[in-house]
């Protein structure tokens, strides 16, 4: 069996054994590498009758390129069976070592094939946003890893939940505020065109590394637009998200 076989069964084993791998030198494989190997496993998921909903944007900021020495984010796939319900709870124990996201998810109204698109162009293909939770589970122990380690666990992406979708209009985005609680404590807030890396701007980065992949983004799929939080260590009780004047909520249960 070739090596990046043997890597996709032990990181396929290891999220149907809940446990960590003993991390790799980083750089045992690289970027091109990385995501080559990302394709197979999504491609494995499909043929196992999971369906690909969507996709998210990791490593947005400089501050985590320049640590993995590259130049642009990178992304992972969303499939049906990492959908959570709002308002469920999810069981820590069906997790490895989740951290929580919060995030601006980008629902695309219409399929993109290849081809040059505008700014203009990639948010009117949007037909709706949602606030979202994205629950990245990492099968690298103590989240140490390489790039290519990193695509090739599909970067991180464990569980996703979408809030109530609205409407997209561009001028939403202009002061997108955002609140975090956890059992009525404040976790964090901010706005997210405070940021360096706009959702927009990465919802647009990720569409045209896409299409230039040679890869339709599909009617329908979901975009998760990078972080507006530090990632956080999951603790048990319930998170509730306030954007958009909605209120997503999720529970976990240790």
């Amino acid at each position: 069996m070739r090596r990046e076989d043997d890597l996709l069964v032990r990181l396929h084993d290891a999220a149907q054994a809940v446990h960590a791998l003993p991390s790799l030198e980083p750089q045992a494989f690289d970027l091109p590498v990385g995501y080559t190997l990302q394709r197979e496993a999504l491609r494995r998921r499909q043929v196992g009758g999971e369906q690909l909903t969507g996709w998210k944007v990791a490593f947005a900021g400089r501050a985590a390129q320049d640590r993995f020495g590259i130049d642009e984010p990178v992304l992972g796939g969303l499939t049906d069976a990492m959908a959570v319900e709002p308002g469920t709870t999810v069981p820590l124990a069906r997790l490895i070592q989740p951290k929580l996201e919060i995030e601006l998810a980008f629902v695309l109204g219409r399929t993109l094939e290849p081809g040059f698109y505008s700014d203009e162009d990639l948010l009117a293909a949007v037909s709706e946003v949602a606030p979202a939770f994205e629950i990245a589970d990492c099968r690298w122990q103590g989240w140490r890893f390489g790039v290519g380690a990193f695509l090739a666990d599909n970067a991180a992406a464990g569980l996703y939940c979408l809030g109530s979708r609205i409407r997209f209009h561009s001028e939403q985005l202009a002061h997108l505020t955002y609140r975090l609680e956890c059992d009525g404590a404040l976790c964090g807030e901010g706005d997210a065109q405070a940021r360096e890396d706009t959702p927009q701007t990465n919802l647009c980065w990720l569409i045209r590394r896409l299409l230039a992949d040679g890869q339709c983004v599909e009617a329908g799929q979901v975009v998760l637009s990078g972080a507006l939080l530090p990632p956080m260590a999951i603790q048990a009780g319930e998170y509730r998200l306030h954007m958009f004047g909605t209120e997503l909520a999720l529970a976990f249960q240790a």
